[in-house]
């Protein structure tokens, strides 16, 4: 390996720990089955000393209850902020009538809130619908919308597929990890399904470059070894 493509490796080794070392992704998956059925979700957490955002995904298509949507998701951070103060929520929201037409809301997502517990952090839904009280926002995965009892239905509105949602630290100086996540579902939360971690996509990257550079070097020096032989 050349010292020139040993540089160009270093160099873009050295620009990608530059760039994460206040600021990550994490990214979680789940899947499962409670007692609606099937429930899957998925996470994309950016942290930085400050802040996180959250887009929380539903992925079952056409559910049948309540219990098969999102309503939290629980963070374990790597360190303890000072504080935790919601930011806020923006989603799609939809109102879903018996038989699975769908109606845009023209509300805004009011009803997802924060509770920083120690190092672990809980972000979900709660307040007062037409269900007489239970939780109302929570997040619906693609339709159609055909199989959806009163459980989703008279609980409107819902966010369709992805709710993205910020929260403001305080208290932290250096990079946050999310050590692992809980999804939660269901109004209770009727079920939680721990999360597996996806690998940052910059990670890849930076690997399947150095792979390819590597590569592409070792062509080159056969290549120079033939011509000279």
């Amino acid at each position: 390996m050349t010292k020139k493509t040993l540089a160009v490796i270093a160099s873009v080794s050295c620009l990608a720990l530059a760039t994460s070392a206040n600021a990550a992704v994490f990214m979680f998956n789940a899947s499962g089955t409670g007692g609606d059925g099937p429930e899957s979700a998925s996470a994309t957490i950016n942290t930085s000393p400050t802040q996180i955002t959250i887009d929380l995904s539903s992925l079952i298509a056409n559910p049948t209850g309540a219990g098969q949507l999102v309503s939290g998701i629980e963070l374990m951070l790597g360190s303890t902020p000072g504080s935790a103060t919601f930011g806020g929520g923006t989603g799609t929201l939809i109102n879903i009538a018996p038989g699975g037409a769908v109606t845009p809301d023209g509300t805004t997502t009011t009803h997802w809130g924060d509770a920083l517990v120690g190092s672990n952090l809980f972000v979900a839904t709660a307040g007062t619908g037409s269900a007489g009280g239970s939780p109302i926002n929570l997040i619906i995965g693609p339709g159609p919308y055909t199989n959806a009892n009163p459980s989703i239905t008279g609980r409107n509105p819902s966010i369709q597929n992805t709710g993205h949602f910020t929260i403001n630290l305080t208290g932290l100086t250096g990079a946050l990890t999310v050590t692992g996540v809980q999804f939660e579902f269901g109004t209770g939360p009727d079920n939680t399904l721990p999360g597996v971690a996806v690998p940052e996509p910059a990670i890849w990257a930076l690997m399947l470059f150095g792979v390819g550079a590597i590569g592409a070097t070792m062509r080159a020096s056969r290549r120079t070894t033939l011509a000279t032989a």
